[in-house]
């Protein structure tokens, strides 16, 4: 478990280092990873989950818990304060890997707080022309996973309608812009740009069955 949640950190750490700087882009990420810890450690704390589905959400949680306090120095050097008491504080969620119905509170004050900012209007209003491109990108890149419930060994999520949801608008939002989780077939970094996360956002939560 330690290595695995180590490689998790070194990658998102070189995926991070490499990223672009303009328009506070360590603020995005660190507002993004930060509602995600929130939401998966809301999901952890919830019955009902499979062994399989609750060891990879504990090693994901642990990885970005650990990446916390070294994206918020970023993010803070990006806004040219210092917020040393916020540091602090990410790093004392260390402690609470075991406890993930009180890391979810914590972390949701914390994304509060730090709430993650999009440069579109969400939801969008989508044309009839939009539609039909959000659509055949659904299609082709989500439908696969998230056409029906999901097998109990498998830690993608089913429905996506209703999974979307289920959680905050900000939550939501980070899941699409932080990247397709899922289980070892779909971890990949998020390979879309704001518009298409603004009309994914809207289709899946507002229009989707």
């Amino acid at each position: 478990m330690r290595l695995i949640s180590s490689w998790l950190v070194v990658c998102t750490l070189l995926l991070y280092s490499t990223a672009s700087l303009a328009g506070g882009e360590h603020q995005r990420r660190f507002a993004v990873e930060l509602a995600l810890v929130a939401g998966d450690s809301r999901l952890l704390a919830s019955n009902g989950l499979s062994k399989e589905k609750r060891r990879w959400i504990k090693t994901r949680i642990t990885g970005a818990v650990n990446m916390l306090p070294l994206l918020a120095r970023y993010s803070l050097q990006e806004a040219g304060r210092m917020d040393s008491a916020l540091v602090t504080r990410l790093q004392n969620l260390q402690r609470l890997l075991d406890a993930p119905g009180t890391l979810h509170k914590k972390t949701l004050i914390l994304s509060r707080q730090n709430p993650l900012r999009f440069s579109l209007a969400l939801p969008q209003k989508l044309t009839s022309l939009a539609k039909s491109q959000v659509t055949k990108r659904y299609n082709r890149l989500c439908f696969g996973c998230h056409a029906a419930p999901a097998m109990e060994r498998s830690v993608v999520v089913g429905g996506l309608s209703s999974f979307a949801r289920s959680m905050s608008q900000n939550e939501w939002l980070a899941r699409l812009i932080g990247g397709l989780h899922g289980d070892a077939y779909a971890g990949l970094e998020n390979p879309f740009t704001d518009r298409e996360i603004a009309m994914l956002f809207s289709y899946i939560r507002e229009q989707l069955p």
